[in-house]
């Protein structure tokens, strides 16, 4: 498996492609991967996807800034 960083880099490079269609991208890409029983791919790119939605979201009421 791969780890926190690198799925957040990966995320970062499909949305640097992708704009904002990384997310559906990155899903069918997941679904791809599923379909040619790659199961350890499908999780990667599963956890990329939700690493994109985190990235482009906009920032939650009350949420501080890091």
């Amino acid at each position: 498996m791969i780890d926190g960083r690198d799925v957040f880099t990966g995320a970062m490079l499909v949305i640097d492609k992708h704009g904002e269609d990384a997310g559906s991208v990155a899903a069918q890409r997941a679904e791809q991967m599923l379909e040619a029983g790659d199961l350890d791919g499908t999780m990667v790119w599963r956890q990329i996807v939700t690493a994109i939605e985190e990235l482009q979201r906009g920032r939650r009421d009350g949420e501080g800034l890091n």
